[in-house]
């Protein structure tokens, strides 16, 4: 699906909210979303010292909580329309990626059910290859709204 500037700045906006305040999502305050489409949704970064662990390289607690949230901003913008709760979280780490290199990541849902929303995620340096790959499957069948999410 071809993105388009609406749903680009609907998911922007949701990646804002998630960002304000002191909770644990704002380690990810220097992503940027890039491009959103319905149940689609890509951000870039360029690996900081403070994203890193001791050996220089992106820390995977980083990777598995930038997969956790922008495929949450995709199921959003699914027809799920919820944020849902995870059920399952799966990261594997491919390929280290280094203190300033310029990384993309492109998060889809693959298939929304009535209870049941799974998707998969693509970490990717600027040579095209795969740092990690993750697939979050989440339980969308309480519809509360994107506000409720990013309030508790």
């Amino acid at each position: 699906m071809a993105a388009s500037g609406a749903s680009t700045q609907a998911a922007k906006q949701v990646w804002r909210l998630l960002m304000t305040g002191h909770r644990f999502e704002s380690v990810l305050s220097k992503v940027d979303i890039t491009s959103a489409s319905p149940g689609r949704c890509q951000c870039e970064l360029t690996v900081q010292e403070e994203q890193a662990n001791r050996r220089g390289t992106l820390h995977g607690g980083f990777i598995s909580t930038l997969v956790d949230t922008l495929t949450t901003v995709a199921v959003i913008s699914s027809t799920a329309g919820v944020p849902g709760v995870s059920i399952e979280l799966c990261v594997s780490f491919l390929k280290a990626a280094k203190i300033g290199d310029k990384l993309t990541m492109d998060a889809e849902v693959v298939k929304a059910g009535e209870s049941l929303a799974f998707t998969t995620a693509n970490l990717m340096n600027s040579s095209g290859d795969i740092i990690a790959q993750g697939k979050h499957i989440k339980h969308v069948g309480r519809k509360e709204l994107a506000e409720d999410f990013v309030k508790s």
